[in-house]
Formats: structure tokens, sequence, C-alpha cells
């Protein structure tokens, strides 16, 4: 055996063996051996397999959300797109209807979301979920509280799911499946929407349907789900040029409307209503105004930018679906 081929695996070795040489992995194995009742002999084989990644956090230093302009961002509301969500609201039609029998949530906002998230299931991730949590808990100082916590649910959610913690694999935060949940949301609000035994919304795209829907509708009873009686968002126009109001809505309703001229017939429920600037990053104004459904995709992901796309791509396919 030649010199290159001992360096590649004694560096491969290191590399798999590289968290079990942290003081704070064994702590976090001993918290999950003493409050959840794992085999710390499991744990220590995981995390000897787990690999720090780099390019996981370079991708949490630059999410798409802060460095893509809002004309990019909205141009993946595309024709294809358009097109496969057509497709995907007839594959599903059973589903759908019962999503917004139960829920009260459009199908199109649904299948927006999960054609956003991943093309409707058409690219879901390819990094291992336990290398992109494992990275951001233990290699990501900004935000390690929260993603020690995603690390944990991981393994909550792999043991009563009887999933194989090497395998699953998503995005590089460390979401999952059609619809992209955290380990944290897939226990609390996916759903076995098909009742087959499983809540599997990493392969089952009914199971997806209903979480997404059940994601929108929670805490409705707070007013902060979904508004079966209010509207997303409405164009709006400023009474005055050189408008100054905050480059983004914020993620909470407040009322303001009395700078802007309503461009629609709507009566607007004033206490729900917040006001929206897009894009904030060009030199031209769009002016939204998004009432409180607006406020729960915010809650889905806290973009702007996200949110008026859900909404655009969620308005073609109610045009085009014909459902």
């Amino acid at each position: 055996m030649n010199a290159k081929v001992i360096l590649l695996i004694l560096f491969c070795s290191q590399a798999y063996a590289n968290y079990l040489d942290r003081d704070e992995v064994h702590e976090f194995i001993d918290f999950m051996s003493v409050e959840h009742s794992f085999e710390k002999s499991y744990l220590v084989d995981i995390f000897s397999k787990a690999e720090k990644q780099q390019n996981i956090i370079d991708s949490m230093n630059r999410p798409a959300e802060k460095v893509v302009t809002w004309d990019e961002y909205k141009s993946r509301v595309s024709f294809f797109r358009i097109q496969n969500g057509k497709i995907f609201l007839r594959t599903y039609k059973k589903w759908f209807d019962k999503a917004e029998d139960e829920f009260g949530v459009p199908r199109e906002v649904i299948a927006a979301i999960i054609g956003l998230e991943t093309n409707y299931g058409g690219y879901k991730g390819k990094i291992r979920v336990i290398d992109a949590l494992s990275t951001a808990a233990f290699d990501y100082p900004r935000r390690r509280t929260f993603f020690k916590k995603q690390l944990e649910e991981f393994f909550l959610l792999s043991r009563e799911e009887n999933f194989d913690v090497m395998r699953i694999r998503g995005s590089y935060a460390g979401a999952m499946g059609f619809a992209q949940f955290m380990p944290d949301n897939y226990r609390k609000l996916a759903l076995d929407f098909d009742e087959d035994g499983k809540k599997d919304i990493l392969n089952n795209a009914a199971d997806a349907i209903g979480s997404v829907a059940n994601f929108l509708a929670s805490d409705a009873g707070n007013k902060r789900g979904w508004d079966e009686d209010g509207f997303i968002a409405l164009p709006a126009k400023a009474k005055k040029k050189n408008v100054k109001i905050k480059s983004s809505f914020g993620l909470k309703p407040y009322d303001k409307l009395d700078i802007f001229y309503n461009q629609t017939d709507f009566d607007f429920p004033k206490q729900y209503i917040q006001i929206s600037l897009f894009p904030k990053d060009e030199t031209k104004d769009e002016f939204w105004i998004g009432d409180k459904n607006l406020y729960a995709i915010t809650r889905y992901n806290p973009s702007s930018k996200y949110a008026m796309s859900v909404f655009l791509l969620s308005e073609e396919l109610k045009i085009t679906s014909d459902l």
C-alpha cells in the first residue's frame, strides 16, 4: 500500500472520528442517554460517522433570503413550476380536498409551499441531516442552542418513526421531506394524513399535504393561524411620493393604512393589517397590504420574499388549476 493511500485512509478516519474528540459532543451524548434513555454506544457510533461540512456553515452565513434580490426570488414562480403544480394538484386531488375541508387552507397555497420548497418533492436535499445538524449544533456558534435542540428532536423523531438516522437527507439546515420540516415541527405538526400508520412527509405526498395545512392552521385560536375569511396580500399605492416606511414588514400585524390608497374594493379588517414594501433591495417601489394569512406564511419561513413568492405562485395555480 503506497503512502498516498495510507494518508487518505488516515484522513478519512480522522474526519469520521472528529466529533468524538470533543467534550461538548460527549456532553450531548450523556444528556440524550439520561434524559431520553438512548444507548450511549448507539450515539457514539452515530457521531463517529457524522461529518462536519464547511459548505453548511457557508450557506448559513449567506442565506438566499438575504443575498437574492426580489426579482430573482419571484422568478422561481416559473412556467415549469406552475405546470408541475397543476399536475401535483390533479394527482393528489383527494388529499387537497381533505386538507381544505379539515383546515380551511386553500389547496393552491399548500401546493405553492411544497412547490417552492422541493419542486413538489422533486428535490428534497442531498445533505445527510445528521451532518447538517451536527455541524450547526457544534460548529456554528451563532445558532448553537437552536440546532442542538433540533439535533435532540431529530434523534427522538428517528426513534419514534423508526428512521435510519444515517440515511435521511435534506437541506443544509436539516429540513426534511416534501415540505422541508425541521425536526421539532415534524414531531409536533406532521400528520399521518392517509392513516397508513406512519407520519411520513419524507416520501408520502398525502402526509405532506395534510402536514402543511396543519402547520398553517396551527394556533388559529390565538389569531396566528390561517383565517378562512382573510386574504394574503393586495396591491397598494402610496398617497404621497417618497413615502418613508420600514423596508421590511416585520412579522406581526400593525395598522398604518393611512399612508396608502387601497387599490381594490376589499374591506380591510384593520386589526390584522400589516404594511409591506417589496422589494426592499431594489430602487423601485412595490407596496402590498398583507393580512394575517401573509403572517401565517412567514411563520413557515420568516422571509417577506418567501411569503410573497408563495402568494404569487398560489395565485397562478388558482387561475390555471381548474379544480
